[in-house]
């Protein structure tokens, strides 16, 4: 597998996640109306949805929302290239097209949604594509026929470290980790990453160790790994099933979908062990759904604990 598509298909899988993608636009999409999107109002669109014809380049994902009662649509686009390429705005607007049409196609009844395009730019180079595909097109003609589509960009690289560090949350800690191109500053910034990710959700932290490992395994011995995949046990208190879950279902269940391996480690899990996993859960705050979705007990079995 080449080392672009280990990027998109990696970056596709965490930002699948719903709180990871909603912590990323919360924390680098400065536009007023992000503040009115909430967890429960945004979902993952499901490719089924969309067809072949839209997003067929697997980095891409797109998110519906609700603003103020109204459905809109977030579109991203990964780019991690090493070199600038000019074509990039043509093609989001081209994917956007797209989607139009094949919302018309099944009903052409009030307006379309609006959807807000992002593009996430992790390479070292510097990003020096107009934000305006009207900036690319030679004005001969009057300007009122000139498209314009303009785009929101996320530049990895010029996002300063001490505005990351701050941030203190999982997305940070993500830029924080691509901005370290060599072995000794990938070393460096782990014992900074595991802080900044501490108190994050544990599942959403397993992700990212599943995503550490997938981007730098060719970078890092395993002792730096383990200060990674350490902290994703919380303190400790999923040992008894850790090994189960990454030897079995992590390595399949990426290419697959996490889920599906987590729930094949889980099934394979002592009934016992479970259980005084969702005890000491219960014990240490956790929400019952929290729990089940953990443990793969039911809430029923929960509140029985």
């Amino acid at each position: 597998m080449d080392k672009g598509h280990i990027y998109d298909d990696t970056y596709k899988y965490i930002f699948s996640n719903k709180r990871i993608f909603l912590q990323l636009i919360k924390s680098f999409v400065t536009e007023d109306f992000v503040k009115d999107i909430t967890l429960e109002g945004i979902d993952l669109v499901d490719r089924s949805f969309i067809s072949e014809e839209f997003l067929s380049r697997e980095s891409d994902i797109i998110y519906r929302i609700t603003l103020k009662d109204t459905e809109a649509y977030i579109y991203i686009l990964l780019e991690f290239q090493s070199t600038v390429d000019k074509s990039i705005p043509i093609r989001m607007l081209l994917y956007i097209i797209q989607f139009y049409d094949l919302l018309l196609r099944n009903s052409q009844k009030g307006l379309l949604p609006s959807v807000f395009p992002i593009l996430l730019y992790n390479g070292r180079a510097n990003w020096t594509i107009p934000s305006n595909v009207k900036e690319l097109i030679d004005k001969r003609i009057p300007e009122k026929y000139i498209p314009g589509f303009e785009y929101y960009k996320i530049i990895e690289k010029d996002i300063p470290d001490d505005v990351l560090l701050k941030l203190h949350n999982l997305v940070s800690a993500i830029i924080y980790l691509e901005k370290r191109k060599d072995e000794k500053g990938l070393k460096e910034a782990i014992n900074k990453v595991t802080d900044l990710i501490k108190d994050e959700n544990i599942i959403d932290i397993r992700m990212f160790a599943i995503w550490f490992k997938r981007m730098f395994r060719q970078k890092v011995d395993i002792e730096e790994y383990d200060k990674i995949t350490n902290l994703a046990e919380v303190k400790n208190m999923l040992t008894a099933i850790a090994d189960e879950i990454m030897q079995k279902g992590i390595e399949k269940g990426f290419e697959k979908g996490i889920e599906k391996g987590f729930e094949k480690g889980i099934e394979k899990g002592e009934k016992k062990e479970r259980c005084a996993v969702a005890k000491k859960m219960k014990d240490l705050g956790y929400s019952v759904n929290e729990i089940s979705e953990i443990t793969g007990l039911s809430t029923e079995e929960i509140a029985e604990l």
